[in-house]
């Protein structure tokens, strides 16, 4: 089979547990595009903070973000999807999250609103360094359009609170932890999933040519409607469960092992020039200033 898209996600996937691309990682994605692969970046992160990620190629590639809420192109900017959670939802989630006593932000567009700054909040503002303004009135934030809201709390609480939020809702939101403190909230009929197919559909790709990487509950949707579907060993076992192949963990460079195994031939690389060398040199540098999200 060869492939003519990869999909993957960035933390817990593309980076490492320091929340950095190595050479060999951003190597391999830079020769699957010079291979003709179209390279999709798929993160639940905001614009704000997948800026950055419009420098991994020199081409023109599509960026999913908000879990598949919004896609756009790295290069030209021009916005290809864009999905609303229904405002009434906003509200319901918003009123539990006071009655539980849960962190909640949530985003519209590319600004960062928020129930309370605390340490939650904070450390999942520093993923991105989006301007942040406290809510005090949420029917203020009708006509705003919500992408995406998170519950923010340890990784028990989360873990918890993401089943009782699944059986709550059903089929009303998408409901799945990303990070193990972060609970994610999007539209039902939001997905990575949908996100593939609306970008197969503008290059004429087949679900069945498409590979998926991903290490997250919020991964497993695309994971599973790709051809090829790849969880990294650090993935969770339901992640893992749902995938058709388990590669080496994001700090083994899992990813680059698909490029390598899937896409290029015989694992081989072209060598690059020293102009090329230098491009690869400064995204790094660049992506590091970024601050790993922690608590």
């Amino acid at each position: 089979m060869k492939y003519k898209l990869l999909a993957a996600d960035v933390d817990g996937t593309l980076v490492n547990d320091k929340s950095v691309f190595t050479p060999r990682t951003l190597t391999a994605i830079r020769d699957a595009v010079d291979a003709g692969v179209i390279f999709a970046v798929a993160t639940g992160r905001p614009m704000c903070a997948a800026q950055e990620l419009t420098s991994l190629t020199s081409k023109d590639m599509p960026i999913i973000i908000f879990n598949g809420a919004t896609v756009f192109m790295s290069k030209s900017r021009k916005v290809l999807t864009h999905e609303y959670i229904d405002f009434d939802l906003v509200k319901e989630v918003y009123e539990m999250s006071i009655a539980r006593d849960i962190a909640l932000a949530l985003w519209a567009d590319d600004h960062l609103w928020a129930t309370r700054n605390c340490k939650f909040v904070k450390a999942y503002r520093s993923l991105s360094d989006a301007e942040l303004t406290i809510i005090t009135d949420i029917e203020a934030l009708r006509k705003q359009g919500i992408s995406k809201i998170v519950w923010l709390d340890t990784p028990e609480v989360v873990a918890r609170l993401q089943t009782e939020m699944n059986e709550h809702f059903g089929d009303k939101l998408n409901c799945h932890v990303s990070l193990p403190q972060v609970l994610e909230f999007v539209g039902p009929e939001t997905s990575k999933a949908k996100a593939l197919a609306e970008i197969g559909r503008l290059y004429g790709i087949d679900r069945s040519e498409m590979i998926a990487v991903g290490d997250g509950f919020n991964d497993i949707s695309m994971i599973q409607y790709a051809g090829l579907g790849v969880a990294v060993d650090n993935a969770p076992a339901g992640v893992k469960n749902a995938a058709d192949y388990i590669t080496l963990s994001n700090n083994d460079e899992g990813e680059a092992d698909v490029n390598e195994k899937f896409i290029l031939i015989n694992g081989k690389r072209e060598t690059r020039g020293q102009s090329e060398r230098n491009g690869t040199a400064d995204f790094l540098m660049r992506w590091k200033i970024n601050t790993p999200y922690t608590i």
